[in-house]
C-alpha cells in the first residue's frame, strides 16, 4: 500500500460559518460511490473525471471493450447505507454524527442521473431493509407506512421525534421491526436501508461513455480549539488526523475561530462555534473493472456554496483531506490532480471549512 501523504488546500483567508452553540452536535457524509459490477476483463475503464463540490458530483467514464464484440453487463451504483443505529434516522456509522439533511422520504434522495453515449438511462432500483438477523423487510414496510417509514430507521429518543399510531407499532412489533428503549417511551427501528440504482449496459466494442451525476448529502460538525490547544471537534475522531491538517490550515482554522470569539455578539450569548463541512466518495469500487486500475484519472475538487437544511449557510474557504493524489490550484477554490495507471487503495473523505 502507498504511504499516505497528506495534501491540504487552503485559500488565503480562511473563515468559517458562524453557528450557535450546541452540546455534542455533529454530522458526517453519507459517503456514496462509483460504478460497481462483479469483477470482469472484459471491460476496461480507460478514464474517470471525477469532480466533487459540496452541491453536486458528477463523473464521466470511458469504458474500453477490446474483445471485438459486444458485452452486456448489469452495472449497479450504490446509494449510501441509512445505518439503523442511527439517532432520529440522520446519522452514520462513522463516528455517529448528524448528517446535514432531511429525513429522506423519496429513494431517489441524491437525485441520481445517468447517461450512456449522452442518452439518459432509467436505472431501476433496488430498495433492502436488513433487520440484524439478515431479514429483508422493505416489502413489509413500504406496505406499512410507505417509503418514509422504509428510509428512515435508528434511534428516536421521544415518541414526538417519529409519531407512530397504535396500528403501526403492532404491525412493526409483529415483524420484529420495533424496539423499545430502556429507561423512556423512545423506541428503535432496527434495520439498516440499502439503495441501489443498476441497469444493464451493453458496450460495443471500442470506448463507451458513461456519466452520472447526484446530490452529495455533507455532513457538518463543530472544529474547536480545545483547552489543551489542539485542534479538536465534535464526533468521536480528531480532525487533525482524519483529513490531515496540516501547519498552514492549523493557522488559518486559529485565525477563524479567534474571530469568532473576539465578534461583538448580545449580551450572554454563548460564543459561536467554528463549523466544518464534510463529503465522502467510495473510489475503490473502480478496482472492479479490468485489470483494477484506472488508466487516466482526472481529479477535480471544486468549492462552492454549502447548502444544508435547504439554506445556504456558506462559501468553501478552505479545503483539507488526506490523499496522495498530486492536487495544484487551478482557479479560485478549484484543485485538480491527473494520474496514470491509478489503483485507488482508499476512499477521499474531504473536509470544507466555509464562510
Amino acid at each position: 500500500m502507498l504511504p499516505r501523504t497528506r495534501a491540504t488546500i487552503a485559500a488565503a483567508v480562511a473563515l468559517a460559518f458562524v453557528a450557535p452553540a450546541s452540546a455534542n452536535d455533529s454530522s458526517a457524509e453519507l459517503a456514496a460511490g462509483g460504478l460497481v459490477l462483479v469483477k470482469t476483463e472484459a471491460i476496461t475503464m480507460q478514464r474517470e473525471d471525477l469532480t466533487l463540490s459540496p452541491s453536486e458530483v458528477r463523473v464521466r467514464y470511458e469504458m474500453r471493450n477490446d474483445t471485438g464484440q459486444p458485452v452486456t453487463l448489469r452495472v449497479a451504483f450504490p446509494m449510501p447505507e441509512v445505518p439503523s443505529d442511527t439517532p432520529a434516522g440522520m446519522t452514520t456509522k462513522s463516528g455517529a454524527h448528524n448528517v446535514a439533511m432531511r429525513p429522506p422520504t423519496d429513494p431517489d434522495f441524491l437525485r441520481f442521473r445517468v447517461w450512456a453515449d449522452g442518452r439518459e438511462i432509467k436505472p431501476e432500483i433496488e430498495i433492502r431493509a436488513l433487520l440484524p438477523d439478515g431479514r429483508d423487510i422493505a416489502a413489509a414496510l413500504q406496505a406499512i407506512g410507505g417509503p418514509a417509514l422504509v428510509l428512515q430507521p435508528g434511534i428516536f429518543p421521544s415518541p414526538e421525534d417519529k409519531p407512530l399510531d397504535a396500528a403501526v407499532r403492532q404491525k412493526l412489533q409483529a415483524l420484529g421491526a420495533l424496539e423499545p428503549l430502556d429507561g423512556g417511551d423512545g423506541f428503535r427501528l432496527p434495520w439498516s436501508v440499502r439503495i441501489t440504482f443498476h441497469w444493464m449496459q451493453t458496450f460495443a466494442p471500442g470506448v463507451t461513455v458513461v456519466e452520472h451525476s447526484y446530490k452529495p448529502v455533507i455532513g457538518s460538525r463543530f472544529i474547536v480549539i480545545e483547552d489543551n490547544g489542539k485542534i479538536g471537534g465534535s464526533g468521536s475522531e480528531d480532525p487533525v488526523r482524519a483529513f490531515c491538517i496540516d501547519a498552514a490550515t492549523d493557522q488559518s482554522i486559529r485565525a477563524a475561530d479567534r474571530r469568532l470569539k473576539e465578534a461583538k455578539r448580545p449580551a450572554g450569548a454563548e460564543a459561536p462555534l467554528l463549523m466544518g463541512y464534510t463529503l465522502g466518495y467510495i473510489l475503490q469500487t473502480a478496482r472492479n473493472w479490468r485489470g483494477g486500475t484506472i488508466g487516466t484519472f482526472h481529479l477535480t475538487l471544486q468549492g462552492a456554496p454549502i447548502v444544508a437544511e435547504g439554506r445556504t449557510v456558506g462559501d468553501v474557504r478552505v479545503t483539507t483531506l488526506c490523499t496522495d493524489l498530486p492536487l495544484r490550484r487551478t482557479g479560485p477554490q478549484r484543485f485538480e490532480a491527473t494520474v496514470q495507471n491509478y489503483v485507488p487503495k482508499e476512499d477521499l473523505r474531504i473536509l470544507y471549512v466555509a464562510e
